[in-house]
């Protein structure tokens, strides 16, 4: 490069977008001791006439600074309002000229983190509204390379970079390079400036393969003691002097990787390069003259080298080296540790993953400088692993604050805020599966603690796979975007709980951030997804409705003194879909954190739908699963709106019977369900059935013994004592109808356990 070149910030490229209301200081280098200038130019984008007079189009500033001995300099631009006029930014020092144009003032966001911030606009499908032009001209996005290594870069630096070589401001017309733009951060830049009306820019730095310990910066790590302690203790700080040590095992396998590839090609051709096959094993960690054949001889005697070669262990099969599982975190018992590595050099070894601040230096550090309105966060599922998050987001914090302007705020309209994107259920850790609900829980308790803005969103009401979730998430960020920023009356995080009344037995929550109040389909209904308990500390289902589409009334009649109550406080909260009028779902609470017993997935007792949605085994996606199904004879399953006791629904069964018995049963398998489901407290059962025939029928429950079904025309209730000492525990629950006609009818309104 040579010695007279200007050299600008990484951020500021043509198309950019600055922030409005703040002042914009820019630093760079030119020629050393030289005089440089910077003129500022502002036209309008549509099309009008302008007066020479105008003194607000045209040349609207022009500065002139000298640059010191080592070629630093800085300008300090005023605070602009936001239009969507365009800025053209002319440097000149010497005999170099370096002119940005097609730059905007209006909202810079910055979204960092994981998991759906991360999805790409090609991978990603936008929901099927139309989008209008004017506002698809306001949109700009500076994305960085995804991994933060460009091009020619294999291992991460040791030094923070200083800016980029590749990242550009792009805008919707760039399709190319809109396709690898964050669909989540599309979604948010289009729903804010369509209501705003002036330009969004959007930094996307999200990484799918991240974690919160790649943002920090070390100096921040440094500045709360009690994170760097954390770190130490788990084995995941590093000194300069550890980083460099894995940057040298970085190479290593950077460099055998390109050998195999290079011995592979040459392998096709029968030209074996022996000096390159040597250094790949030795970058292995392998001794190449240490290396002998076995003796041959009867392959399954216990004595056979073979064996010997295995260590003939029992249990233990030749394979079983590649079915280790050498992930960094495989248990949240265990203290956190450095990742196990089979090379001998490796024990030290810790995945990039979680290697502390490595996007620091290659996609925060180059932004440095750059003013700011907020930013958004997505948790990655690895981060379910460390116990003190509330640590790690204070390091977040401390490095963003010390990253981006402006650091002092003299109007609190200007503060930046942070927006989070609550962890999603399909990150749950089947061995901890409260987990999700307790590090949003933490977030949630977190952000209350915080002087600068702060709200959260949830996507638990969004559990089937679906390419328009991310989209969705940008959409419902924008809305607390805007009830932070621009309007009070509209919701500044996803609702939560914040007073209660009581009415008797009876519970009514209000709830902050209603913004136009609850959105409910038929007031008449109740609301799914709450449970209650009484000085026992046992959760059970609840009834709950809405009061005027502003509080909810929660209740059990069999509880009489309600101590707690909770709502979607389930692994896979699947029922608890009650949303404010923004759309914003609320979320997941409870009311106290004492020691309890919560309730189990119940939804089966409801008798008011035919399927949920869930997991068939843990590695499966979500899907729509069958509630119940036929195990004997042969009958149709159905729901009925309008003949009920309680409740939306009830099951209505047409059945045809086998040897006179009809049989049915709740499809508890699934491992969403995490049978055998364990009921404390109640010793019986009790079904609310109706018998429109009205005749001579029998119930049998399998576990809880039988009883004689009426012949009458009004619900009748059938209450079945539990057959075994201790909780209710079951894995399966067969219900039986006895009848001794071929073919019969029958209504069960729900199943109690009492």
């Amino acid at each position: 490069m040579q010695n007279n070149s200007i050299r600008l910030p990484g951020w500021l490229t043509s198309k950019a977008v600055f922030q409005q209301g703040v002042s914009l200081v820019i630093r760079g280098k030119a020629a050393p001791s030289a005089t440089i200038t910077f003129e500022v130019t502002k036209d309008p984008t549509d099309g009008r006439k302008v007066s020479k007079l105008d003194t607000d189009y045209g040349k609207i500033l022009s500065l002139e600074t000298t640059t010191t001995s080592k070629g630093d300099f800085s300008f300090t631009m005023p605070a602009y309002k936001a239009s969507g006029d365009a800025y053209s930014f002319t440097f000149k020092c010497l005999t170099e000229q370096i002119l940005l144009n097609d730059i905007r003032c209006g909202d810079v966001w910055v979204f960092l983190g994981s998991d759906f911030l991360s999805i790409p606009m090609k991978d990603a499908s936008a929901g099927k509204a139309a989008l209008k032009r004017k506002v698809m001209n306001y949109l700009r996005f500076f994305a960085p390379a995804r991994s933060g290594l460009e091009e020619g870069e294999t291992v991460y630096p040791e030094e923070p970079k200083e800016g980029f070589k590749e990242a550009s401001w792009i805008k919707v017309s760039d399709t190319a390079e809109l396709s690898q733009v964050s669909s989540t951060a599309f979604s948010f830049a289009y729903t804010l400036s369509d209501q705003i009306s002036y330009p969004v820019g959007v930094v996307d730095l999200s990484y799918a393969d991240s974690t919160i310990l790649n943002w920090i910066s070390p100096e921040a790590m440094d500045d709360v003691p009690a994170l760097k302690d954390m770190l130490i203790e788990s084995g995941l700080y590093l000194t300069p002097e550890g980083y460099r040590e894995l940057l040298a095992i970085d190479r290593r396998r950077a460099k055998a990787k390109e050998l195999a590839e290079e011995l592979k090609t040459s392998g096709h051709s029968g030209d074996i390069d022996i000096a390159k096959a040597d250094e790949l094993k030795r970058l292995k960690g392998e001794d190449p003259d240490d290396i002998k054949p076995l003796d041959i001889d009867f392959p399954i005697s216990n004595e056979s080298s073979l064996n010997q070669a295995k260590g003939h262990k029992e249990n233990i099969t030749f394979s079983s080296a590649q079915q280790l599982d050498f992930d960094l975190l495989t248990d949240r018992s265990e203290k956190l540790s450095k990742e196990k590595d089979v090379e001998s050099d490796n024990k030290n070894y810790i995945s990039p993953k979680f290697r502390m601040s490595i996007l620091y230096r290659t996609k925060l550090y180059p932004l440095k400088g750059l003013p700011v309105r907020g930013f958004s966060f997505s948790p990655d599922r690895g981060e379910l692993k460390f116990d003190r998050y509330d640590l790690l987001l204070m390091g977040l914090l401390t490095t963003l604050a010390e990253n981006f302007e402006p650091k002092q705020v003299y109007d609190d309209d200007l503060m930046p805020s942070i927006l989070f994107a609550a962890m999603h259920p399909g990150d749950v850790d089947f061995d901890n599966p409260y987990g999700v609900l307790e590090f949003n829980e933490n977030i949630v308790a977190f952000t209350k603690m915080l002087q600068m803005p702060s709200g959260i969103v949830s996507l638990h009401d969004l559990l089937l796979p679906d390419k328009t979730i991310s989209f969705v998430l940008g959409s419902r960020l924008a809305t607390i975007a805007l009830g932070i920023h621009f309007s009070p009356k509209m919701s500044k995080s996803s609702p939560e709980p914040n007073d209660i009344e009581i009415a008797g037995n009876k519970r009514i929550i209000r709830f902050s951030n209603l913004g136009s109040g609850l959105k409910v389909t038929d007031a008449s209904s109740e609301i799914p997804g709450f449970a209650i308990a009484g000085e026992d500390r046992i959760f059970y289902p609840a009834h709950a409705k809405s009061l005027y589409g502003m509080c909810v009334m929660v209740w059990r009649d069999d509880i009489e003194e309600p101590v707690s109550i909770t709502y979607g406080f389930t692994p896979f909260p699947h029922d608890a879909t009650l949303k404010n009028g923004e759309g914003l779902p609320i979320l997941p609470f409870r009311f106290d954190r004492d020691p309890a017993y919560f309730a189990p997935d119940l939804s089966f007792t409801h008798c008011d739908s035919l399927d949920f949605v869930g997991k068939k085994t843990p590695e499966d996606d979500f899907e729509v699963l069958k509630i119940y199904r036929t195990f004997k004879g042969n009958g149709v399953i159905s729901v009925d709106n309008m003949h009920k006791l309680t409740g939306s629904a009830s099951l209505r069964i047409r059945y045809e019977t086998d040897k006179s018995l009809y049989g049915f049963e709740p499809c508890l398998e699934y491992a969403s369900l995490f049978a055998p489901i364990e009921i404390y407290g109640r010793s019986r059962i009790a079904l609310t059935i109706f018998n429109p025939e009205q005749k001579k029928k029998r119930l049998i429950v399998e576990g809880f013994g039988s009883a004689e079904i009426k012949q009458q025309l009004n619900w009748q209730t059938l209450t079945l004592d539990y057959e075994e000492d201790g909780p209710i525990k079951i894995d399966t629950l067969k219900i039986y109808i006895e009848d001794s006609d071929r073919a019969g009818e029958i209504y069960i309104d729900s199943i109690n356990f009492v």
